[in-house]
C-alpha cells in the first residue's frame, strides 16, 4: 500500500511547494478568467444607470476636474433617482461648494467616495461638502497580474464600502445577511455591460428627470485618460471603468450573485484522484489510465463550468495540477520498479548460469565469470554491468559445449563419419543413432552424406545442394524429451598413410543457447515495451508541464524532459544494437553517392552545432564513384560520430569532415578539437557500455560507438582512432563492394 500512496503523497508535496512559490493562486485566477469567458455575458440589474465623464463631455465642458456647479446641476436632473453615488473624489474645497452642497442636501440621497492616498491616508470629501447622505470607500483588490477579481466588503474604519453605502442611502435591504470580507466579483460582461449615459447629455436635458425615477445612478470617469479604469476577466479592447466595477458590485449585492468559492469540492476531487492513484492506476495499463485521466479531466472542467453558471467556483486548476503531477510521478515510479524487476531477474540469471557452468567444469576461466557487483539496481552502471554479464554468459555457454566435446569421454556428442568419395556412413555413436531415430523414426538405417544433408536442409526449409565442406547449420528434433536444437559441424578427416578421406559430423546440442537467446529476446522486448511506452508518456506530460509552468518549476520540468530524452536515446541505441546482433536488421546494399550521405548527416546535427557555435567543415571530392551499402545505417553511424564530436568539443570550435576515395574503398574522417582519447582507451571505447576517461562526466551510456562499429563491420569495414595532436580523429574505412566477392579489394583497403 505504501508504494501505491507514493504518487499522490509526492504530488501533494509538490502542490505545497507551488503554493509557497506563489504559482497556485495565479493558476486559479487564470482558471477563473477562463470560466468567465466560457460562460459569456449575463444581463445586469436594470435598476442601475451609469453616467460617465467621457471624451465628448470633456470636449464640451472643459478640462477635468469640472466645476462643482456642474455636479449641482446634474443632481437637479437626477432628483427623482432612488440614490446617487459619485465615484469621484472631492478632497479639496472649491468656490462652488455651496451650490454643490445645497444640491447634495436637497435632491436624491447622495453617497460620496473615499479612497486611500499614496501616503496611506483616507482622502475624504472637503469639509465644505457635508450635505451627502453617506460616504463609501471604493477600494478593490488587484491581483498579482493587475486584474480586478475581488472586492473587500469590510469597512475602512467608520467608512463602509461604496456599494453598501449606496444601498443604505437608497433604503434597500436584503432578507439575506450582507456579505463581508473578500468576495469574488461576478462580472456581467465586458466594458459597458450597464446602461452608460454621457455626462454632458444628461446635463443638457436629453434625458428627463422621470427617466431616472427609482433608479440607482452612479457617476464616474469613463474616459481612459482620467485613469480610473481596470482590467477584468472580460476585458477585450478597452479596460473597464472603475464606476462600472462599482456598479457590478452593487448589482451583485442586489442579486446576491457574488461568486461563492467551493474549496471543499476541490479537495474532494483531489481525494478522488488519490483513490484512482491507489486503486486504479497500478492495476490498469497506461492506455486505459490515459483514457480514464483524460475523461476525468474533462469531467472536472465541465463540472467547474456547470457550477460556475450557478455562481459557484471550484478551483479546478488546482485539481488538474494535482492530476498532471500525480500521474507522471506514478509512471516514473512504475518505470523505476520495472527497471528494478528486470535487473533482479538478470541477477538471478547470473547466479543460475554460474551454478550450471560449475556443474560442468570445476574451473571456469576468469573472462567468462565476472564477479558480481553490489550496486544500486536503478542506476545506469548497474544496467550496464548486468547486460554485459548477460552477453558474456552466451560465450560461457559456448565454452561449456567445447568442454563437453574435448574433455568428456563417456558422453560424447552425437557424431557420424562418412567416406568422402562415396558418401557412405562408416561410423556413428549411440548418441547419433538415438538422435537420428528421433528425427526420422525408429528402424531407419544410418544416412549417407547426401541423405543427411537433404534431411538437415529440409528441416531448415533452405536449399538442398550444400557444398560438401560447408557446415549445414542447425536443425531441430522433436523427441521424447521435447524439442531440441543441434548445431552440425563438418570436419575433414584425413589418413595420409592409408589414403582415407572422410567427413566427420559433430552434432552439438545448442538447445540451451537457443533458450538463452529467447530469454535475451524477452529482455529486449521488456525493455522495448515496459520502458519505452511509459517513458514517452512521462516525456509528454513533462513537456506539458514545461509549457504551463514558469521560473524554477519550468526548469524542474525541463530537467525531467532532458533526462527522459537521455534515457530514451539509451534505449533506442540498445535496441538498435540488439537488432543488429540478432540479425533482425538486415543490411540492404544499394549504390549511392557517399557525399550526399555526409551532407545529410551534417544537416541532421546542424541545430546542435549552432547551439554551441561549432562550425562543421566538409572536405570532399567534386565527384566520386558510388558506394554500395545500406545508406540509412551508415547515415546513422555518421550522425553518432558527429554527435560525439559536437558533444565533446568546446564552444566556438571546428569539426572537420573529410571524404577520401581510394581505388577500392572510401575513407571517412571526422576530427574535433575536444579533449581527445587516451591511447589506452582507443580499443575499448568501441565496446558496449565503455567510455573514455575524458568522457566520464559527459552525458551518455557508451552505446553510440559500439553501434557505429556494428554497422561498419556489417559492411566489411573498420573504424579506428587516429593519432592527433589535439582532439580526436575517427576514421571509417568502407570497401566499395562486398569483400567476400572481391578479396583483392579487401587487401588493398587493409
Amino acid at each position: 500500500m505504501s508504494k501505491r500512496l507514493a504518487a499522490p503523497v509526492l504530488a501533494l508535496l509538490l502542490l505545497g511547494l507551488f503554493q509557497l512559490g506563489g504559482l497556485r493562486p495565479g493558476l486559479s485566477n487564470d482558471g477563473l478568467d477562463l470560466l468567465f469567458r466560457l460562460r459569456g455575458p449575463q444581463p445586469p440589474d436594470q435598476r442601475i444607470v451609469l453616467i460617465g465623464i467621457d471624451e465628448p463631455s470633456l470636449r464640451r465642458l472643459g478640462a477635468w476636474p469640472f466645476a462643482r456647479r456642474l455636479h449641482a446641476q446634474l443632481l437637479d436632473r437626477l432628483r427623482q433617482a432612488k440614490a446617487v453615488g459619485f465615484d469621484l473624489l472631492f478632497p479639496e474645497p472649491s468656490a462652488d461648494d455651496s451650490l454643490f452642497n445645497q444640491a447634495l442636501a436637497q435632491g436624491s440621497p447622495v453617497v460620496l467616495a473615499v479612497a486611500h492616498e499614496r501616503d496611506g491616508r483616507l482622502a475624504r470629501p472637503a469639509p465644505t461638502l457635508d450635505g451627502s447622505r453617506g460616504l463609501g470607500h471604493i477600494e478593490t483588490q488587484l491581483a498579482g497580474d493587475g486584474i480586478v477579481r475581488r472586492v473587500n466588503l469590510d469597512s475602512l474604519g467608520d467608512v463602509a464600502p461604496f456599494s453598501l453605502a449606496l444601498l443604505q442611502a437608497a433604503a434597500i435591504t436584503s432578507p439575506l445577511p450582507v456579505p463581508v470580507g473578500p468576495q469574488i466579483i461576478n462580472f456581467h460582461g465586458p466594458e459597458e455591460s450597464f446602461l452608460f449615459l454621457s455626462y454632458h447629455e444628461v446635463l443638457s436635458g436629453r434625458y428627463p428627470p422621470a427617466f431616472f425615477r427609482d433608479r440607482l445612478v452612479l457617476v464616474g470617469a469613463r474616459a481612459v485618460g482620467l485613469g480610473d479604469s481596470h482590467i477584468t476577466a472580460f476585458t477585450r479592447e478597452l479596460p473597464t471603468p472603475g464606476v462600472e466595477i462599482q456598479a457590478t458590485i452593487v448589482s451583485n449585492l442586489l442579486q446576491q450573485a457574488f461568486i461563492r468559492p467551493l474549496p471543499l469540492v476541490a479537495w474532494l476531487l483531489i481525494g478522488l484522484i488519490g483513490l484512482l492513484a491507489v486503486l486504479v492506476w497500478p492495476d490498469c495499463g497506461e492506455r486505459v489510465n490515459l483514457v480514464v485521466n483524460l475523461a476525468l479531466a474533462a469531467a472536472i472542467f465541465l463540472l467547474a463550468l456547470f457550477l460556475f453558471r450557478q455562481a459557484c467556483f471550484v478551483d479546478y486548476p488546482l485539481v488538474l495540477l494535482f492530476l498532471f503531477l500525480a500521474y507522471p510521478i506514478h509512471l516514473l515510479l512504475q518505470l523505476l520498479r520495472a527497471a528494478s524487476r528486470i535487473l533482479l531477474q538478470a541477477r538471478r540469471l547470473d547466479r543460475e548460469l554460474d551454478a550450471g557452468l560449475r556443474l560442468v567444469a570445476g574451473t571456469i576461466p576468469a573472462p567468462y565469470l565476472r564477479t558480481a557487483h553490489r550496486a544500486n539496481p536503478l542506476t545506469a552502471s548497474a544496467i550496464q554491468r548486468h547486460l554485459d554479464r548477460l552477453q558474456t554468459a552466451v560465450h560461457a555457454l559456448g565454452l561449456q559445449h567445447h568442454f563437453l566435446e574435448q574433455l568428456l569421454k563417456e558422453e560424447l556428442p552425437p557424431l557420424i563419419l562418412w567416406e568422402q568419395a562415396s558418401g557412405h556412413a562408416l561410423f556413428a555413436n549411440s548418441a547419433f543413432v538415438r538422435l537420428w531415430q528421433d528425427c526420422t523414426g525408429a528402424g531407419q538405417p544410418l544416412p549417407s552424406h547426401p541423405r543427411f544433408l537433404e534431411t538437415i536442409a529440409g528441416s531448415q526449409a533452405t536449399e538442398n545442394d550444400l557444398p560438401p565442406f560447408r557446415d549445414p547449420g542447425t536443425f531441430e528434433v522433436l523427441g521424447p524429451g521435447g524439442r531440441r536444437f543441434y548445431q552440425v559441424e563438418l570436419h575433414p578427416l584425413l589418413a595420409p598413410k592409408t589414403g582415407f578421406h572422410g567427413l566427420l559430423a559433430v552434432l552439438q546440442d545448442i538447445t540451451g543457447i537457443k533458450e538463452l537467446e529467447r530469454v535475451k529476446d524477452e529482455v529486449v522486448a521488456i525493455v522495448s515495451h515496459e520502458l519505452r511506452l511509459p517513458l514517452t508518456t512521462i516525456l509528454g506530460y513533462g513537456e506539458l508541464l514545461s509549457d504551463a509552468l514558469s521560473g524554477d518549476h519550468q526548469l524542474y520540468a525541463r530537467e525531467i524532459c532532458g533526462q527522459s530524452r537521455r534515457l530514451q536515446r539509451m534505449i533506442e541505441d540498445f535496441l538498435d544494437i540488439a537488432r543488429l546482433e540478432s540479425g533482425r536488421t538486415q543490411v540492404r546494399r544499394f549504390p549511392f553517392p557517399p557525399g550526399r550521405m555526409l551532407e545529410d548527416a551534417i544537416a541532421a546535427v546542424g541545430d546542435r552545432a549552432r547551439r554551441k557555435a561549432i562550425a562543421i567543415v566538409l572536405n570532399q571530392p567534386r565527384r566520386t564513384t558510388p558506394l554500395v551499402g545500406d545508406e540509412s545505417l551508415l547515415l546513422q553511424a555518421l550522425i553518432n560520430l558527429l554527435d560525439n564530436a559536437i558533444k565533446f568539443s568546446p564552444a566556438q570550435t571546428t569539426v572537420t569532415v573529410d571524404l577520401e576515395e581510394q581505388p577500392a574503398c572510401f575513407l571517412f574522417r571526422i576530427a574535433d578539437q575536444g579533449p581527445g582519447i587516451a591511447v589506452e582507451d582507443r580499443a575499448r571505447i568501441f565496446d558496449k557500455f565503455q567510455r573514455g576517461r575524458q568522457a566520464a562526466t559527459a552525458e551518455g551510456f557508451g552505446l553510440g560507438l559500439h553501434l557505429v562499429r556494428q554497422i561498419v563491420e556489417r559492411h566489411q569495414g573498420r573504424i579506428e582512432v587516429l593519432e592527433a595532436v589535439a582532439g580526436a580523429i575517427f576514421q571509417i574505412v568502407l570497401p566499395k563492394r562486398e569483400t567476400a566477392a572481391h578479396p583483392e579489394e579487401a587487401e588493398s583497403c587493409a
